[in-house]
C-alpha cells in the first residue's frame, strides 16, 4: 500500500470514527455530554484530515494546520473532561 492510499483509509477511517460523536453531540440533551461529544468528534475529523495530507505529502499543510489543530483539539478535550467530567 502507497502512502496515499494508507492516507485515504486512515481518513475514512478517521472520518467514520469522528461522525458518530457529531451526531450525538446534536441529538444529546446533557451540556457537558454535548461539548465533550463535538471535542471528541471535531478531534477525531481533523486528524483524519492530518492523515490526508501527509498521505498525499504535504507535509507543511499536515504539521502546519491540522496537527496543531488536532493537538488543541485533544487538549482541549482532556481539559473539559477534567473539569466537568460526565455529569
Amino acid at each position: 500500500m502507497d502512502l496515499a492510499t494508507g492516507g485515504i483509509v486512515l481518513f475514512t477511517i478517521m472520518v467514520a470514527a469522528g461522525i458518530i460523536p457529531l451526531i450525538m453531540a446534536l441529538k444529546v440533551k446533557t451540556h457537558s455530554l454535548r461539548i465533550l461529544s463535538l471535542l471528541l468528534g471535531l478531534f477525531a475529523v481533523v486528524h483524519g484530515f492530518y492523515h490526508l495530507a501527509f498521505g498525499f505529502q504535504q507535509e507543511l499543510l499536515a504539521d502546519a494546520v491540522f496537527e496543531p489543530v488536532s493537538l488543541l483539539l485533544l487538549i482541549g478535550l482532556g481539559a473539559y473532561y477534567s473539569k466537568v467530567g460526565i455529569a
